[in-house]
């Protein structure tokens, strides 16, 4: 097994597991009173920034891909769109290393590029996918199985959806 795939996917995991906070339910702003109107931006806010990290940390993903030289049909399809690639960076950028403007050009580039959202979760979808075709997950787990162990994929049907994405990456 290639330890550098495993660290990529690690990589990838962290990513996958911000995602289900990006899909928290986003402010619904209806009849106007000041007061609520201020939470409801303030909670739209929340949302860009969750959303941000996710999106940062898919990029981190990117790097580490093409950085092992990695091949996949559906990735390699999705980051020739060079423009969504590059913008991503500089969101990366924008969102782990200090900006002196609160809303820097560098982040509103990939947030404002039409279907951006849609590109990053379907590269997401087929990033989830080049792992499951590339790493043997459930030989390794079984390798490092201890008897009598706490075991995170068994868990409760109320499992998050972080436990969920784990228990169908190993195929349980």
């Amino acid at each position: 097994m290639n330890p550098q795939l495993v660290a990529l996917h690690k990589h990838w995991c962290t990513a996958d597991a911000v995602k289900q906070f990006v899909s928290a339910e986003l402010p619904n702003i209806g009849n106007f009173d000041a007061e609520e109107w201020v939470k409801e931006i303030g909670g739209m806010a929340s949302t860009l920034h969750r959303m941000s990290v996710w999106y940062s940390l898919i990029y981190v993903v990117v790097e580490g891909y093409k950085e092992l030289n990695c091949s996949h049909e559906a990735v390699d399809k999705l980051l020739s769109n060079e423009e969504y690639v590059d913008f991503l960076r500089l969101l990366r950028n924008a969102t782990f290393h200090y900006q002196k403007d609160p809303l820097t050009e560098k982040a509103q580039k990939y947030l404002i590029v039409q279907d951006s959202e849609i590109w990053i979760r379907e590269l997401n979808r087929a990033l989830e996918k080049f792992f499951l075709d590339n790493l043997p997950v459930r030989e390794f787990l079984n390798s490092v199985k201890v008897k009598n162990a706490y075991n995170p994929i068994n868990v409760a049907p109320s499992a998050s959806d972080a436990q969920k994405d784990a228990r169908r990456l190993l195929g349980r």
